[in-house]
């Protein structure tokens, strides 16, 4: 048996593996313990898209399980502050983006948003996977408001457990989080789809196109972890110097803000070189329309 090259928490990997209906069944009835009779992909990977991939720096996979929900699956390796409020919003917008002109409220379809991070969010839980629906804070008893659900496992909490590996959503984490080898070993003996999985991976990465995404990904994440990491520095010497008049705890704190934002634009200006739409750019960098257009417009 080969080894991973790389993990599959790589989005490109990621996505790639849960193209196949079969596979991402057999996930989705682990994490949402239900029976699916059909999973419907909205949007399939296909490495003739190998361009767009190549700058763009969030993939997720849709699709309709059932004819009864949506469901948006994200793979999200690196920590951001304010993930939770960026959910709220992706969940908004498929909602709405499912009601077309004409169509009644009662013709919408529950959302399910289902969240893999490769960091902790909730310090203060010690469960590896959470769901959140809308509850009335005074009568937690009561039945939840139908038409949302969200799901969050943090891979973090599942490496520094002791899984039992004959639960099948722990199965589909040990392939996920590639760390575990005996893990995965376990997995793929107690069922048949780990295995296929592991087996459609390494036939994947055989190939030199599919090499050559996952690599660039790789190195675009790494990239933007590193310059995030520099601005900070940069940030916090900067802000040092500025606390010298202005105080230092007020002077790191505009420093860092000051870092970050400075690295941002630089991403923003190279995105805009690369013909990403103001939207992409937003999203990947989270700063305003007004800010990326001032930067266009000075080009």
């Amino acid at each position: 048996m080969k080894d991973i090259k790389y993990t599959v928490k790589n989005d490109i990997i990621f996505n790639f593996l849960f193209s196949h209906e079969d596979l991402l069944k057999d996930f989705l009835e682990a994490i949402l313990k239900k029976s699916i009779k059909e999973v419907e992909i909205a949007n399939q990977f296909s490495l003739n898209k190998i361009k767009y991939y190549e700058k763009i720096g969030v993939l997720d996979i849709k699709a309709k399980i059932n004819e009864e929900a949506l469901v948006n699956i994200e793979m999200q390796r690196d920590s951001q502050s304010y993930y939770t409020k960026r959910v709220l919003l992706y969940a908004g917008g498929l909602i709405r983006g499912e009601l077309k002109a004409g169509d009644k409220y009662e013709d919408l379809k529950d959302v399910i948003m289902i969240n893999i991070l490769d960091f902790t969010i909730f310090n203060d839980i010690e469960d590896v996977h959470t769901i959140w629906k809308l509850k009335e804070i005074n009568h937690l008893d009561k039945k939840a408001l139908e038409g949302l659900e969200i799901h969050f496992v943090e891979l973090d909490k599942f490496r520094n457990s002791k899984p039992d590996m004959y639960n099948k959503l722990n199965q589909w984490l040990a392939l996920i989080d590639t760390e575990n080898k005996k893990w995965m070993e376990v997995a793929m003996e107690e069922n048949k789809k780990i295995k296929e999985a592991k087996e459609k991976v390494d036939d994947f990465m055989s190939e030199d196109d599919a090499r050559r995404i996952t690599e660039l990904r790789e190195k675009w994440r790494l990239d933007y972890a590193s310059s995030i990491s520099s601005a900070t520095k940069k940030g916090k010497a900067e802000g040092i110097a500025i606390g010298e008049k202005k105080g230092i705890a007020i002077g790191k704190k505009d420093g860092i803000a000051i870092g970050k934002k400075d690295t941002k634009l630089d991403i923003a200006k190279k995105l805009l070189n690369k013909n990403l739409t103001i939207q992409e750019i937003i999203d990947i960098t989270g700063l305003e329309e007004k800010e990326i257009l001032k930067i266009k417009n000075n080009k």
